[in-house]
């Protein structure tokens, strides 16, 4: 791939100071002193350049209506040169077939008469009418209108000029009329009589006689404001009295690539091929493209790669970019552009850059070259002092100084496109560059886009009067910018105010918010200053030592005559980065102060100042960690042998650091700080170390820990915690304050407490406890001994028993076998009462079983009670009757029921004892044993159920169940019910113990006596009916 110096060879002329600045006038033209074969080959024609000369040519022939062209465009913009160049291809046909080849060889015309005006001959002695006809050769003619000066008439214009095709050129007339304004004419002025005379002849073109006269003219109303409006209002006043109004040509194309071509006709004698240039385009477009993948710009590779082969040599952004400053007041368009090019190409070939790069940039510029910047500043001048602090100046330049330190251009190259961006100077101006674009027009092949994006970033927190736009837009300004601001700010601090700010960043860096494995930090005390305690860690931070390696004598004396030394450690280390520590503070300090002044005004967090404010400050504040992390790399603290160190490496996670993890981390590794207290091994230390005697004071205790360095840092509550866990174990006692260490030797005991008591079985559930032994054996009658039946489960030892014995026994041998602990059950007695065959019943029953005495005269049962064994009548006038139930010496609660007279009447309900019955009530059984005695009922009597719901379930696991439905007119059986609930309980439950609850809502009597008889074995009577619940 061929560089610009293989490529292309630049015409001689950029390299001479002398034609460099060289602009051609009208005046040049109609003396004859440009010379018409020169002038082609360096000049490029434009689309509007091609317009005017075939309008103007047009008119010639007398085909076109119109006879006046104006050309419409700023200063420098193309308007003379266009001029000139109609003006030499209609005096010279020979050039005007080299130039324009067959365009006009249908209708070939001779030489063309020229004649021109340019306002800058203010002192034309007979005004524009005399100059014109003293160019013809007619100066006589027009004599009556020069003393005094008057206005040709329309007829007089066209006498002058009828008859061979003629050209009338009329430059820079608004300055012209500016100045005339002031030359007094009778009542008026020398502008209002030259208005008239143009007036005049504009209005004769329309005439016949000179439809072969064309007057090209041109406009300057951005520059020479009130000129230009008299001009306009005399155009508007023709627009009425000529045929066609007047055709605005511009003569160099906004939106085209006309300046890329007249860059390249002007500036080059010889570019490369197509091929050459297509290469060339796809290298930055695959470059463009890396980029783009990295997430580094957004910019479209394919319209780079179109866009250096219509811009090549140029870089495809000197459009977007020239645009942006061309209407800038004193820049004269085109010219400007082209003389600025000129310095840029003479520069790169002589400076050898040209040798190693591919495209000519708009940032290719040297600004420590007086020439170059002052091309610059004319453009804005308000921007010198950005150029020279931010970018170059001799070496002093903020891009300067961050590229020396690189070793590459990147900073001067990206500052520069910048600047570009910013040389607009008019009102709304499109200003600055995203990163996107930034990076993107600086992708270049050879290049390392990783190292533009991180120059960039580092440049936007160094330069002054850079800023950025709600978009985020980076442009330069005249004012200076934030960075500035702290700079200043710097300056005012010592380095004692430095080291009160670092003192508040670090402790709050290493404040102890987990209060683990220190609980107090000091940073640059004084000696007296640190105060230690015994229950609390203290992390120094302190200076490195200026005098050597290590810790500071003064340190080390403090250490030597402290009494808790195992209660501090230092953080200390590189004296030699202490002061760039101490430049961070400083700036971190003014980046506070910046923000809360922002704050305070009440700027927005989404404003790109306070945002880049804040990203400065997080910049700032990783500086201080770096920096103190190459300052405090040695960390020294107690052990055995005195203070020892270990390196100390802050590292970050996610641009964060927490400096108490880091020190928890290393005092880990070092096995300095040990998190586990809660085994048996951290008792064992505790006893082995510092509870070293059979019994001590435990403030003695504590007071060696903070003495000793060979203690291993805990948390601080570690060794309250484990005494108090100790004690509650019983492998420590406590009392008065001293500590007693085990084993001690004890009587074995045993504790039983009633878990759980089943109401119908009489079976108790009991929890029993093993005091000072791990065995318990139980016996029925007898003391039992080791050989008799043990305990398996001491939480749930199930038993039907009155009585039992428990011994608890230490297989160690340890502790003594204490005394047989006697448990004695208790019986409870329970009655119903109930109605059968008119008769009242009572029903006594013992849990567990029991001889039960009763009486119904009101004696005492237990002395003249009869035995219970089914149930019986309440005879008549009965108060009272009497119960009690006694087995082996153990006696249940005394029943004392009173009978209440009740007359006992025919049942409301009558029941036909033969008739088959249907039960309609909604019944529901909620313990299992209730439903098999259900069931049990349905199979004894015949009944037969629907509308039912039964519902088993496993009491472990509350989501695990399966329920069974009927609706109303599926009657089941009890034993076919019941068969179905074995089934799943067998399939799907296997040995789990099961729930079983019953719903149903009918049930079939095949007879009424059946239905009696479920009443009377469920002791209940027809008054727990409704009459509508029975269909018979």
């Amino acid at each position: 791939m061929k560089t610009l110096c293989q490529a292309c060879t630049p015409r001689q002329s950029v390299f001479d100071d002398n034609t460099r600045d060289d602009v051609l006038e009208i005046t040049d033209l109609i003396q004859n002193r440009i010379d018409p074969n020169e002038f082609f080959n360096e000049n490029f024609a434009t689309e509007g350049m091609k317009l005017l000369v075939e309008t103007a040519f047009k008119r010639f022939h007398g085909k076109n209506a119109s006879g006046l062209i104006k050309l419409t465009q700023s200063m420098g913009g193309g308007k003379t040169h266009n001029m000139i160049a109609l003006a030499l291809l209609a005096k010279y046909p020979q050039v005007r077939n080299k130039v324009l080849g067959d365009m006009f060889k249908e209708s070939y015309i001779g030489e063309v008469k020229v004649v021109g005006f340019t306002g800058r001959e203010s002192d034309a002695e007979f005004g524009i009418w005399g100059a014109i006809a003293e160019q013809l050769g007619k100066k006589e003619q027009f004599k009556d209108y020069y003393s005094p000066l008057q206005a040709p008439g329309q007829t007089a214009w066209i006498n002058l000029l009828k008859g061979e095709p003629l050209l009338i050129l009329l430059d820079e007339i608004p300055p012209y009329l500016e100045n005339a304004k002031s030359k007094a004419i009778g009542d008026s002025n020398l502008s209002v009589v030259t208005i008239t005379a143009l007036a005049n002849l504009f209005n004769a073109l329309g005439k016949k006689e000179l439809s072969n006269v064309c007057v090209v003219i041109s406009d300057l109303k951005a520059t020479y404001e009130s000129g230009s409006e008299q001009l306009q209002s005399t155009f508007k006043e023709l627009e009425g009295e000529v045929s066609r109004s007047a055709l605005n040509i511009e003569p160099v194309g906004t939106n085209s690539d006309d300046v890329y071509n007249i860059l390249r006709k002007r500036l080059f004698e010889k570019i490369p091929s197509n091929e050459d240039i297509i290469e060339i385009a796809n290298a930055f477009k695959d470059k463009v493209s890396e980029a783009k993948q990295m997430g580094y710009t957004n910019m479209s590779p394919e319209q780079i790669f179109i866009g250096i082969k219509d811009s090549y040599p140029f870089h495809p952004s000197l459009k977007d970019l020239y645009a942006r400053f061309k209407e800038n007041q004193g820049f004269q368009q085109t010219r400007g552009l082209i003389r600025l090019m000129r310095v840029i190409v003479s520069q790169i070939y002589t400076n050898g850059k040209a040798d190693k790069k591919y495209i000519i940039n708009p940032y290719d510029m040297d600004l420590n070259d007086t020439n170059m910047l002052g091309q610059i500043k004319t453009i804005k001048p308000s921007l010198a002092n950005a150029i020279s602090h931010d970018i170059e100046a001799n070496g002093k330049g903020i891009a300067e100084a961050i590229d020396n330190e690189m070793n590459d251009s990147n900073v001067r190259d990206l500052s520069k496109i910048i600047l570009v961006s910013s040389l607009a100077d008019v009102p709304n101006a499109i200003l600055g560059l995203t990163e996107s674009e930034i990076i993107g027009y600086l992708a270049e092949p050879e290049k390392d886009i990783t190292r533009i994006k991180k120059s960039l970033q580092e440049y936007t927190l160094k330069a002054w009067y850079i800023n950025s736009t709600d978009n985020g837009k980076l442009y330069f300004q005249n004012t200076k910018n934030m960075i500035a601001e702290l700079n200043t700010l710097v300056e005012s601090y010592d380095n004692d105010a430095a080291k009160k700010e670092l003192k508040v960043f670090l402790e709050d860096k290493f404040k102890p918010s987990n209060n683990t494995c220190y609980q107090n930090v000091k940073v640059f005390p004084a000696i007296d200053e640190i105060k230690l305690e015994q229950d609390k860690v203290t992390l120094v931070l302190f200076e490195p030592n200026a005098k050597g390696n290590g810790l500071s004598k003064d340190l080390q004396d403090f250490y030597e005559y402290t009494k808790y030394k195992n209660r501090v450690m230092f953080l200390s280390g590189n004296k030699d980065t202490m002061d760039k520590l101490l430049q961070s503070s400083k700036e971190y300090r003014g980046m506070k102060i910046i923000i809360s002044t922002m704050d305070k005004e009440r700027t927005p967090k989404n404003n790109p100042q306070y945002q880049q404010a804040q990203d400065k400050l997080d910049k700032i504040k990783l500086s201080i960690l770096q920096a103190a992390r190459e300052t405090f790399s040695k960390i020294y603290y107690p052990s055995s042998r005195g203070l020892i160190s270990a390196d100390f490496l802050m590292e970050f996670k996610e641009n964060n650091y927490n400096g108490e993890e880091q020190i928890i981390k290393v005092l880990t590794d070092r096995r300095k700080f040990e998190k586990d207290v809660s085994g048996d091994t951290f008792r064992k230390k505790c006893e082995d170390r510092i509870f070293t005697q059979k019994q001590m004071r435990f403030i003695d205790i504590k007071e060696r820990a903070a003495m000793d360095g060979k203690w291993q840092w805990h948390i601080p509550s570690a060794l309250e915690t484990l005494k108090n866990n100790m004690v509650s174990k019983d492998v420590w006692r406590e009392n008065g304050g001293y500590i007693e260490k085990g084993p001690f030797i004890e009587k074995t005991q045993v504790s039983v407490r009633e878990v759980y008591r089943d109401s119908e079985t009489g079976e108790v559930t009991l929890s029993i406890k093993n005091i000072y032994g791990d065995k318990v054996y139980y016996d029925i009658d007898s003391d039992p001994t080791s050989a008799s039946m043990q305990v398996e489960d001491l939480n749930n030892f199930k038993t039907k028993e009155l009585k039992l014995d428990f011994l608890c026994v230490d297989s160690s041998g340890v502790n003594e076998t204490g005394e047989v602990y006697h448990w004695k059950n208790k019986i409870d007695l329970k009655y119903s009462e109930f109605i059968k065959n008119n008769n009242r019943y009572m029903e006594l029953k013992a849990i567990p079983d029991a001889t039960i005495k009763y009486t119904t005269d009101g004696s005492n049962p237990k002395e003249h009670g009869g035995i219970y064994d089914e149930p019986f009548i309440i005879p008549e006038n009965t108060v009272y009757v009497l119960a009690i139930a006694e087995k082996d010496g153990i006696e249940s609660n005394k029943l004392e029921i009173k009978i209440n007279k009740v007359d006992i009447e025919p049942d409301r309900i009558q029941i036909n004892k033969e008739k088959s019955l249907m039960l309609r009530k909604n019944i529901k059984i909620n313990e299992t044993a209730e439903v098999y005695k259900e069931l049990e009922r349905f199979k004894k009597f015949n009944v037969e159920i629907s509308d039912i719901s039964v519902c088993i379930s496993t009491s472990k696991d509350t989501e695990k169940w399966i329920e069974i439905s009927t609706g109303k007119e599926a009657f089941i059986e009890g034993e076919k019910l019941e068969s179905q609930i074995e089934n799943i309980k067998t399939n799907l439950f296997d040995k789990e113990k099961t729930d079983i609850t019953l719903d149903y809502r009918q049930a079939y009597y095949k007879t009424g006596q059946s239905f009696l008889d479920v009443v009377a074995d469920k002791k209940m009577t027809l008054e727990d009916f409704k009459e509508e619940e029975i269909e018979q």
